[in-house]
């Protein structure tokens, strides 16, 4: 087999060490296990994964006793009834087997073998239903995973995807290769390699290496999917484009040598960073990153067959068909709302009643207004994709949040908050005093300062109520996530940082800590030390300082301690957020704002910092999923860190080299990033990089806080609230105590059953840092109507047919919205290939039902043409021009 020298160094039991060796199940309840998991299936019974053999994943899960599994089950218990994730309908079911078979009205016999099963799956296997239904509980080691033809694929996709995808990014319409496509397009791939390559290799060190290790296998699968999925994004790499060109900031110095050293920062820097909290956001099993699920179910569907003679509720069909099924289903249904039937997309049914109605547009539109309708898309792709992304409760904590942002926003534009109401209510865009768009160069020098007489006679830039209502809230959200999981997950973070430099200095097991299955079967792999990743952190460390000193960026060297220190801060909340629920923290607010409070007037250090403080939520959000891919599939961590180093440097080298070309062949009339470029290379991204640079780089975040002087406040507001709320949990059952005390025990059972145990059940089902995040998703024209079928779907999906079609929902749930995913890409790519490149090119489909939505006012605030008041008499809103902030 070809496998690194760092596989299988640690030999060790998969068992835990309290159970002994000598135990096995009583006769029959290994068949009995097989033919419930692999035969025919009922409401509430599981289902195995693709490729499993049920005969091993019996003997891996049944290894511990009654009185075991009892214990084991009680530990359960003690660590998850906090658990967001948890299903709590399961747990009721641990609480009543921890009892004993007379309190469950179980037979002796039975209720034995359901204890000491139930402990088993999430002993030996995992706690919740939604990893096993994408993992299994054994491993093979010698499975083939970091093989030469799995690099080789690998790193083909690396270098096709960056350079299409920069390629054509600055285009309008742009095109991307999505990673589902590419994923998909491994596995025929791979197979043709294991096919026509020869089995040769050579012996080192007692281990043969080969060219054909034999079949393609899962594991090359998704090392091959980590490799060009890492790597083959342009991320914040579009600022390179912002400072060379001359329609921007036009810096000639920013060439081929200073493009590598700050693409290497910008992707190595988290990299460091994710692995040096991997104790905290990957091994513990809490860490589920909902978000990875998918991705393996679909890896396992392609490479390996299905049990045939299974049946779940009466289906019999394989999850390959049903991810093929799926996918030609999504791939025709896709044209009817994005080509012939456009109303069904944003489906603004309402505002047809009225269209000039600017009440009902503001409030219903599904273009320019808020979004409140209850049928508002009947398109997946709008809303709904990611429905199997994060768990049910996370989703509906987040609409709900998001609902109760909308009425305050509608609130604040309807009471002309902020002059509000003479704008648009969702924009993002900035607008002067004459509510048209913010023309930035009439108030800049060539250097791009401010012109104080000019713009003394133009004024300051407004912004709509939803972008700034959304800004306060990153705000709020930025200083209540840091106390409330500072001090939530206290014991998590010191046990990480604890264990990382006591680990380190007696050398023992990263893993130590660490019970569950999964860890105990991944220490059968050579771990990566933590100077490895200290050694990547330090080198984009270093190379961030040589990149913004040995250039002419006019940031000070001493900014990279800035981005390293609340980069990582912020980093902390954000991973363990995401590693729950799949949303995370989004730090570009504070990158911009930062910047142009501590160097007001100067855009270009804003820039270079934008760049810079982006990778740590880019690059060790999407690093630390790798991890967990791995964790979760049993690939070797090596092997994992050497493929995503490598393949983020290759990255950086396409990436800049395809920047050269760009400029050598697109801007020979120097229009490339302008609307005029022949090659409609518009660089719609760049621009409002620009814009957002400008207007807190030059106009200087002190005068926005003096325009807006509630913004400031917003981080005391977080900080006070999160401290609140942690307080509160924990002086909450004293005071149920010191309540029970003052009361009759009449009155007080009462108060108990009506208004505590319902109040304390909510509650306990609500994460606020997660619950906060719903309020950040505003401005920008995104609103309800991207939420509202979601909402739907994932109640159907992650509540409705997980509980009562457990088997079911386990086997195909995650395939139909692969297959979603699949078959919206390839739609979309033919789309936009024939209809911006070739015979449809112009090609249009004009009837009612393509027109009937954009005929009223709720696609005119969408395009900032409409607004709730007219223009005062005077004819312009806002500050006199004797009031316009002047702090620089």
């Amino acid at each position: 087999m070809d496998l690194p020298d760092d596989v299988k160094v640690v030999v060790v039991d998969e068992k835990t060490e309290a159970v002994p060796d000598h135990w096995t199940p009583p006769l029959g309840w290994l068949d009995r296990f097989v033919d419930e998991y692999s035969g025919r299936h009922g409401q509430d019974t599981e289902t195995l994964p693709a490729g499993s053999n049920p005969d091993r994943v019996a003997a891996s899960v049944l290894t511990l006793n009654e009185e075991e599994s009892v214990a084991i089950l009680r530990s359960i218990i003690a660590d998850h009834h906090q658990d967001y994730t948890f299903d709590h309908v399961q747990m009721n079911h641990l609480r009543g087997l921890v009892e004993g078979h007379e309190a469950c009205g179980m037979e002796r016999g039975e209720w034995a073998y359901q204890t000491c099963k139930t402990a088993g799956l999430m002993h030996n296997w995992s706690p919740y239903a939604e990893v096993r239904a994408v993992t299994l509980p054994y491993d093979d080691p010698e499975e083939p995973c970091e093989s030469l033809r799995a690099y080789v694929l690998g790193f083909f996709w690396v270098c096709v995807c960056t350079a299409v995808n920069t390629f054509f990014n600055p285009r309008q319409p742009g095109i991307s290769i999505p990673n589902q496509v590419v994923q998909l397009l491994l596995v025929p791939m791979g197979r043709a390699l294991a096919y026509v390559l020869p089995d040769w290799g050579l012996r080192i060190r007692g281990r043969r290496y080969t060219l054909n290790p034999g079949p393609w296998s899962s594991k090359e699968q998704l090392f091959a999917t980590i490799i060009f999925s890492g790597a083959s994004t342009i991320g914040n790499f579009t600022g390179l484009l912002v400072i060379r060109l001359p329609i921007f900031f036009d810096q000639r110095w920013a060439g081929f040598g200073f493009a590598i050293c700050l693409a290497l920062a910008n992707q190595i820097f988290g990299l460091g960073m994710a692995g040096i909290l991997r104790r905290l956001t990957v091994y513990p099993i809490e860490a589920v990153w909902p978000s990875t699920l998918p991705v393996l179910a679909l890896n396992r569907t392609l490479v390996n067959s299905d049990n045939k003679h299974e049946t779940i509720n009466g289906w019999r069909m394989s999850r390959y068909t049903c991810f093929l099924i799926f996918s030609g289903v999504f791939l025709v249904y896709y044209w009817i709302p994005n080509q012939f039937f456009a109303a069904l997309r944003l489906f603004n049914w309402m505002t047809w009643i009225s269209p000039s109605n600017i009440n009902l547009a503001v409030v219903t539109g599904s273009y320019g207004g808020m979004g409140f309708n209850p049928v508002s898309s009947w398109d997946p792709n709008v809303s709904g994709s990611a429905a199997m992304n994060s768990p049910f409760f996370a989703q509906l904590q987040q609409y709900v949040m998001r609902v109760l942002a909308g009425v305050l926003i509608l609130i604040m534009y309807y009471k002309n908050a902020f002059w509000s109401a003479f704008m648009p209510i969702n924009s993002n865009g900035a607008f002067d005093n004459h509510r048209k768009a913010y023309n930035v160069t009439a108030v800049l020098t060539p250097d791009y300062q401010v012109d104080l007489d000019a713009y003394k006679t133009y004024g300051p830039p407004y912004y709509a109520v939803a972008n700034l209502f959304v800004t306060g809230a990153n705000f709020v959200y930025y200083t209540f996530s840091i106390v409330y999981v500072f001090v939530k997950y206290w014991g998590a973070l010191k046990k990480a940082f604890v264990g990382m430099v006591v680990n380190t200095i007696k050398r023992r097991s990263i893993y130590t800590g660490f019970a569950d299955g999964h860890s105990r079967m991944m220490r059968r792999y050579k771990e990566v030390p933590e100077w490895w990743y200290g050694i990547v952190f330090t080198f984009g460390f270093v190379i961030s300082i040589v990149a913004v000193t040995a250039w002419p960026t006019q940031t000070p060297w001493y900014s990279i301690l800035l981005v390293t220190a609340i980069g990582g801060l912020l980093t902390i909340p954000w991973v363990i957020i995401e590693s729950i629920a799949a949303t995370g923290i989004s730090v570009n607010v504070i990158w911009s704002v930062l910047p142009g409070l501590l160097w007001p007037g100067r855009p270009l250090p804003q820039l270079i910092i934008l760049m810079l403080g982006g990778a740590f939520e880019q690059m060790a959000g999407g690093f630390t999923a790798d991890l967990k891919y791995a964790h979760y599939a049993k690939l070797p961590p090596r092997a994992v860190f050497r493929g995503h180093i490598a393949s983020c440097i290759v990255n950086c080298f396409i990436y800049c080299a395809m920047l050269e070309v760009m400029m050598a062949y697109f801007n020979d009339d120097n229009t490339l990033c302008q609307w005029d470029n022949k090659e409609h290379m518009v660089c719609n991204y760049a621009n409002s990089v620009f814009s957002s640079v400008i207007f807190f780089g030059a106009f200087g975040t002190n005068n926005m806080f003096k325009l807006y002087p509630g913004l400031p406040w917003c981080f005391l507001i977080g900080a006070v609230l999160g401290a609140i709320w942690v307080l509160g949990e924990r002086l909450a059952p004293g005071l149920r105590r010191y309540s029970q005390f003052k009361m009759h025990e009449k009155q007080f059972a009462s108060f108990d059953r009506y208004l505590w145990r319902p109040s304390a059940a909510a509650l306990n089902c609500l994460n606020p840092a997660i619950a906060l995040s719903g309020a950040l998703q505003w401005a920008g024209n995104t609103n309800l109507t991207y939420a509202t079928l979601g909402i739907y779907i994932a109640w159907y999906f992650q509540f409705y047919l997980k509980r009562n079609y457990t088997a079911w929902w386990g086997k195909y749930a995650y395939l139909v919205f692969a297959g979603l995913s699949v078959g919206v890409a390839i739609s979309g790519l033919i789309v936009t290939l024939v209809f911006s490149f070739g015979a449809g090119r112009n090609v249009s489909f004009s009837w009612w039902g393509n027109d009937v939505s954009q005929q009223g006012l709720d696609y005119q605030l969408y395009n900032n043409n409409a607004s709730l008041k007219a223009l005062p008499a005077s004819g312009y809103f806002g500050l006199g021009p004797d009031e316009y902030p002047l702090s620089w």
